[in-house]
Parts: C-alpha cells; sequence; structure tokens
C-alpha cells in the first residue's frame, strides 16, 4: 500500500514514519532479513557481498591503515544521504537523527553523499519584506556561481570565482535588516575550486563542532567498490530481465499514486538501457549507461543507489519525503527481482522558519475577514447597528426577509423558488445601504490581512537553506535528534 506523506506544517514539527522507538526492532529485523546464503549478487551470497561492502567502505572513509575492526560486520550500519547541497534544516537533521541512532545501538553511521548527482540550480532563495501600498515579502534568488547545464557535483567546478567570492556581501545586501545574523558569512569559503566539496565541508564542520560525527562517503567513491562493481555486473549481465521488473515498478506506482507523467517518479528503461549513468568525462556530462558501458565509469541512478545501499550494504536506511516516496518503487523491485521481502526505511523531515519577525494576520485570519465581506453584501442585516435596527421602516424590512426565510419553496417548485429568489434579493437590497459605511473599511481589512498573510507564507517557508539561520535557532534543534 502506498504510504501517504505530508511536510510538517508547523514550527518545530517533526514526520518520522515510523517513530524512532520502532527503529531499534526494524534494525534487528533488517538484520535477519538479509543474512541471506540463497540470494546471489554478482558471484557471492548476499551474506558475504554485506561484509565485503562494509570493509571497503570502511577502508574508504576511515583509512587503510586503520584496521577494520573484527566486530564491524556485527554492528548495525545505518544510512542517510543527499546531495551535497545547502539544503534546508527540515533535510539535515537525518544526518542527526542518523548519529544518534548509531549511537543508541552502538553501531556505525554512514552519510552517502550523493555527488553523481547534477547541482540544478546554482543560487539560493534569501527573503525579505519591503512596505508598499500592503507589507510584501520576496523571496530573491541571489547566485553563487553562473549556470552552465546540468553537470554532476563529483564533477562540478567553480565556473564564476568572483561571483562565488562575493556571494556573502550580495546576500547581506539582504539581510542586514533582518533581526539577526545568519552563519553564512562566517562560513562561507573564500574561494573552492569544486562546489559540492566546499559546500560538504561547511556542513560538516558544523555537525563536528556540534557533536554529530558520522563516517562520509560519496557516491562516486562508493561507485568504484568491489561490491558495487559486483551489483552493477549482476545487474547488466540479467538486463532484460531487471528492465522488465524496474519498469512494471515505475508503472505500478504511477496508477497507485495517479501520476501521468513519464518522467516520475522516474523515466523507464528504453530497450538496451541500463539503470545507470555514464560519467563521460566529457564537461563534467553524464549519459545513460547500456550493458556494454565501462564499469569503471558507471553511477547509479536514485533508485539503483538506494537498493545497493539497503540490500547490499546497509541494515537501515533514513530517507527525507521525496526519497521514502520512490523508494515504494525501490520495494518493488526489491521483491520482485531479488524475492526479497523489501527491508523497512524510515522517512523523517522537519520544519524549521527562519526566526524573522512575522506580520500579525494568518490565512485565516484572512479567510474569517473575506467571510465578513461576504456577510455585510449578502446578510447585511447581522451587521445593522442599534441605531438602525430600531427604525421602524429598516426593522419592517429585516421582519419581511425573516419571512421570507420562513417561507422558502421546495425545491421542485422552479417557477416559485426563482419569484422567491428575486424577492430576497430585493429586501437584501433594500438593506445594504444601511451598512454601507462598514464596506469599505471591512474590504480595507481583508487587503491588509490578505497582504500580510501572503508575506508570511514567504517569509515561513520550510525549504530556506540552513546557512540563512543563526546557530542559537539552529544548533538546538538540531542536537535534538542526537537523543532520539
Amino acid at each position: 500500500m502506498s504510504r501517504r506523506f505530508r511536510a510538517p506544517a508547523g514550527n518545530g514539527e517533526v514526520l518520522a514514519d515510523p517513530p524512532f522507538a520502532e527503529v531499534p526492532r526494524l534494525v534487528a529485523e533488517n538484520r535477519r532479513r538479509l543474512d541471506r546464503r540463497d540470494i546471489v549478487i554478482g558471484g557471492l551470497p548476499l551474506c558475504e557481498l554485506r561484509v565485503l561492502a562494509r570493509r571497503e567502505v570502511w577502508e574508504l572513509t576511515v583509512g587503510t591503515e586503520w584496521a577494520v575492526p573484527e566486530s564491524l560486520p556485527n554492528k548495525p550500519l545505518l544510512l542517510a544521504g543527499h546531495q551535497p547541497e545547502l539544503s534546508h534544516p527540515g533535510v539535515w537533521v537525518k544526518n542527526f537523527a542518523l548519529n544518534g541512532i548509531a549511537r543508541r545501538l552502538g553501531g556505525v553511521p554512514f552519510n552517502l553523499i550523493v555527488d553523481n548527482d547534477t547541482l540544478k540550480t546554482p543560487s539560493l532563495r534569501v527573503p525579505y519584506l519591503f512596505a508598499g501600498r500592503g507589507p510584501k515579502a520576496v523571496a530573491d534568488t541571489i547566485p553563487f556561481d553562473r549556470l552552465d547545464g546540468e553537470v554532476a557535483y563529483e564533477d562540478r567546478r567553480v565556473l564564476d570565482p568572483d561571483c562565488f567570492r562575493t556571494f556573502p556581501e550580495r546576500v547581506g545586501e539582504v539581510t542586514k535588516y533582518w533581526n539577526y545574523a545568519p552563519l553564512l558569512p562566517a562560513l562561507w569559503p573564500a574561494k573552492a575550486e569544486h562546489i559540492g566539496a566546499a559546500f560538504t565541508e561547511m556542513r560538516v564542520g558544523r555537525e563536528w563542532a556540534w557533536g554529530c560525527t558520522n563516517h562520509e562517503l560519496s557516491v562516486s567513491r562508493l561507485s568504484q567498490t568491489e561490491a558495487f562493481r559486483r551489483f552493477a555486473a549482476h545487474v547488466l549481465a540479467d538486463l532484460p530481465r531487471f528492465r522488465d521488473v524496474y519498469n512494471a515498478a515505475i508503472r505500478a506506482y504511477r496508477v497507485a499514486n495517479g501520476i501521468s507523467s513519464a518522467n516520475h517518479p522516474a523515466p523507464e528503461l528504453a530497450e538496451g538501457e541500463a539503470p545507470f549513468w555514464v560519467r563521460t568525462g566529457v564537461d563534467g556530462r553524464r549519459a545513460r549507461a547500456t550493458a556494454a558501458s565501462d564499469p569503471k565509469q558507471l553511477r547509479p541512478r536514485a533508485l539503483t543507489l538506494t537498493l545497493f545501499a539497503r540490500v547490499c550494504l546497509g541494515d537501515f536506511f533514513i530517507h527525507g519525503i521525496g526519497g521514502g516516496k520512490y523508494d515504494e518503487v525501490t520495494d518493488a523491485i526489491i521483491r520482485d527481482y531479488f524475492g526479497l521481502e523489501p527491508p523497512p526505511y524510515q522517512v523523517l523531515s522537519a520544519t524549521l522558519h527562519l526566526p524573522l519577525p512575522g506580520l500579525p494576520a494568518t490565512a485565516d485570519d484572512a479567510e474569517r475577514q473575506a467571510r465578513l465581506v461576504r456577510d455585510l453584501h449578502w446578510n447585511p442585516q447581522r451587521h445593522l447597528t442599534a441605531e438602525y435596527a430600531h427604525r421602524p421602516e429598516v426593522a419592517a424590512i429585516v421582519a419581511e426577509r425573516a419571512a421570507l426565510v420562513a417561507a422558502e419553496p421546495p425545491n421542485g417548485a422552479h417557477a416559485d423558488r426563482r419569484a422567491w429568489f428575486r424577492a430576497l434579493q430585493v429586501t437584501t437590497e433594500r438593506l445594504r445601504p444601511f451598512v454601507g459605511e462598514h464596506v469599505p473599511r471591512a474590504e480595507a481589512e481583508l487587503e491588509r490581512m490578505r497582504s500580510e498573510a501572503a508575506a508570511n507564507a514567504v517569509l515561513r517557508r520550510r525549504d530556506y537553506s540552513w546557512v540563512l539561520y543563526p546557530e542559537e535557532t539552529l544548533r538546538p534543534f538540531l542536537q535534538r535528534f542526537l537523543d532520539v
């Protein structure tokens, strides 16, 4: 059954599905479920392939000079991952929860840096409020580099060093009117060669300073391990069958979620196409893989990345909302291709608003005011002042209207209902002048409330980058996930 996830709306709210209390049981269940010798991938029983993968990622992240602990295969290995972008705090909480769960279970936390994905836009949105006829807020899009097509993070160099270097100054022109100082100016490097590496260094530096010490591994390096190459070779050698299962899973997801787009959640594989990318080395571009592609240049797509990570490497995966929904497709592939009941995963997200001062009116306030304006027009008798209500001529119209309402003809009497409705309109129109002085004020108040609510909607978006927050707001919010 398709799982439904809704991003937390309120400031400080958290979505954790399943709850943290259930994670230890699910980790133990996954470890038992994946300890299989009868499932062979790339020439190795699954249990042996997982031992190989763990040893290799340990050596890649810790170094070969440190011996692989004999206890490593017996320790829970927890995983999360994201592109090396300046994400919002609701995404970043996964890293802290990953570390917290690993501590609780005596496990090993690995964060996958998804550097085989592409940089979509080299800019950040920064909100600000300005005064006019009514208060308004906009989010300026401020570039930190120039756009030059979609290039994978592992090859994405800084193209405009001056743009990159001056980014904090240009953001500062907006944030100088804020009531706090964001983290950005203190953390931004004066220069950088690769955008993904610079952003990862900024993030990891804060994590370590705030007590979150995960192992970090890029997907580009993971792709060079023997374990991944065995997995990829297995898929390529059985490509027609894998393609059928892959495409069927995508089609089933679209039907279950009412999706008509051919690109969502992912395009189906064409004849002869493999579920990987090929790093071409030409301007950092990537191409679709085939069975004949160079194994050294293969990079997983989104579904094959989590397929490998959940089945061949880790014991538990923490997803965001998007990844959690897409991995319903991965679940179907695991079940139908490997004959393995999919290991459960957690979907985790949270909302933290920028600590900018808001405006008084909410969307609910504006809706209530809109109902008042409508009621002044259609039910003026409800809003008469005592002075008008006691006038005999006004009271007579009110009584006439009340009698009409009480004598409403039945639904089937169409001619009578038309005459009745017209008579009701006439009495309503006769009463409107007596509330006319209220209407301009009510409409002006509605315009103010709508303007303030629209401004708050911009200021209270949940997807502003973490570098726009102050440490005193962001740090305690994230550190609470170290104790899950």
